[in-house]
């Protein structure tokens, strides 16, 4: 199971990004942190298709034949169904699922469990900059009334975000196999 930074330990360093200041709750500069933490959180995750973020299931049907998205799903990376629409919180197919007697609905989708649960992966600190530049930006004009500082810190966290992401998908996607690899080991009379 892999660490996560907890909220007041990433407030500071949001802080710290803006000046000598230190997280108290329920202070101004606290309630600005505390205010902002869960947008800067859901933006961020809705960034990329991050590896600590991403979940599969398998969805069963409700009773009108529509699937129901997970709590958790804050945005769907794939549902494996060639033609369907999501309506609300429901994947809604538009094609003759169950005549190809399939029962569950693959779908893999962003998790915002990080951000409800108000803590941040460790093991991952490109994203948790990008995430504390982009805290510190939206906090930026109440604590120094400084706009440019607020303009400069945001375009640096989109920066480092996508450093974070790309680095992430090199990461989760790496294959030292030979691309042929199953091709040429496969028996075509099989």
């Amino acid at each position: 199971m892999m660490e996560r930074m907890d909220k007041v330990t990433f407030f500071q360093q949001a802080l710290q990004t803006l000046g000598d200041r230190e997280y108290k709750r329920d202070t101004p500069t606290g309630k600005a942190c505390d205010l902002w933490f869960p947008t800067v959180m859901h933006e961020a995750l809705n960034y990329g298709a991050w590896s600590f973020a991403t979940r599969s299931v398998d969805l069963s049907p409700e009773d009108d034949g529509t699937f129901l998205l997970p709590e958790d799903c804050l945005r769907p990376l794939k549902v494996d169904a060639m033609r369907f629409r999501i309506d609300g919180r429901r994947v809604i197919l538009e094609e003759s699922w169950y005549s190809r007697g399939n029962k569950a609905l693959f779908l893999r989708y962003v998790s915002n469990a990080l951000a409800k649960a108000e803590r941040l992966p460790e093991d991952q600190p490109l994203f948790v900059r990008g995430v504390t530049l982009l805290l510190a930006a939206r906090i930026a004009v109440k604590i120094t009334g400084d706009q440019q500082l607020a303009l400069a810190l945001d375009q640096m966290a989109s920066v480092t975000l996508a450093d974070a992401l790309h680095k992430d998908a090199l990461a989760q996607y790496s294959n030292d196999q030979h691309p042929l690899a199953d091709i040429l080991n496969s028996s075509i009379v099989g």
